[in-house]
């Protein structure tokens, strides 16, 4: 093998690496926004339906990859915040989350899985054209449905702490109130 065959592998290697240098890292909870976690999925969703309005109705067997693409999508994207550690902190009720090594690890995979299914579609001669242009399609179902579920089941997950937090608030408060009461 020469420089020459290795090169389009230099800077995919190299980000993989640095993200697994940064995975290995013990990483700072970062605060979760409540509020905010609708606005990325909900552009995410627009853009992906303006740019697939734009194409001609897909066939049946397309349709399905769009949709394994979506499916796919989403299940990582749901399996990716169980590699997150939620906490509450009990004085301000504020929800935090801190990806874990896996969760780095499982991105690192999907890059190196993109490189691979690009190194084997190069190896099956496949030329550019509206097969690009279908398989950007299928990576932005993927990527959008993934985004999405990675929003809702965070959503979930920081409301069912916030909620068994009021929950031990409120029953602190009344057992609080009935010392205080005759």
């Amino acid at each position: 093998m020469d420089w020459k065959s290795l090169s389009p592998f230099l800077v995919p290697l190299l980000v993989a690496a640095l993200l697994l240098r940064r995975a290995l890292r013990v990483q700072k909870p970062k605060t979760v926004r409540m509020t905010r976690l609708w606005i990325f999925p909900v552009l995410l969703l627009l853009v992906t339906a303006m740019s697939l309005a734009r194409e001609p109705q897909p066939g049946i067997l397309l349709g399905i990859a769009f949709l394994a693409a979506c499916v796919g999508g989403a299940a990582i994207g749901w399996f990716r915040v169980h590699t997150l550690e939620f906490s509450l902190d009990s004085e301000s009720g504020k929800v935090s989350a801190r990806a874990t090594r896996l969760g780095a690890l499982l991105i690192v995979g999907l890059i190196g899985l993109r490189y691979l299914a690009d190194l084997a579609l190069k190896g099956l001669g496949l030329t550019a054209g509206a097969d690009l242009v279908r398989a950007t399609d299928a990576m932005l179902i993927f990527s959008t449905s993934m985004f999405v579920a990675r929003s809702v089941h965070t959503w979930i997950r920081a409301r069912t702490l916030i909620s068994a937090h009021r929950a031990q608030s409120l029953a602190a408060r009344r057992e609080g109130g009935d010392r205080i009461s005759p």
